[in-house]
């Protein structure tokens, strides 16, 4: 009796292995069919979008350059931040500030 559940039991394995072997392997054949749908979307949208860009029109504006404005602009303005120095104050200065400043609190 044990034998013959032990070999029933081996036999059932061994056939549910097979099925889900062959299960994988329709899964496998079903992402590459997928795959290769997706691929070819992907290509026919391209194209249709390179259609549409190349079909529309640019438009292009003339600029009258005869006609200049100058306004007188200061050189912090268009001076990189880098490039500007930032001044401090030196020690006494500070110190008056400070001074200054308690006595206007007071």
């Amino acid at each position: 009796m044990k034998t013959i559940l032990t070999l029933s039991l081996v036999l059932l394995t061994a056939g549910l292995s097979e099925a889900k072997l062959s299960d994988f392997n329709s899964l496998i054949d079903e992402t590459s069919k997928a795959q290769s749908n997706l691929y070819a979307d992907l290509k026919q949208n391209l194209k249709e979008t390179q259609v549409a860009v190349t079909s529309t029109h640019h438009e292009r504006y003339l600029v009258d350059t005869s006609a200049t404005i100058n306004v007188p602009t200061r050189k912090g303005f268009l001076t990189y931040k880098k490039e500007s120095i930032n001044y401090q104050p030196t020690i006494q200065h500070a110190k008056k500030r400070l001074a200054l400043e308690i006595d206007s609190a007071e």
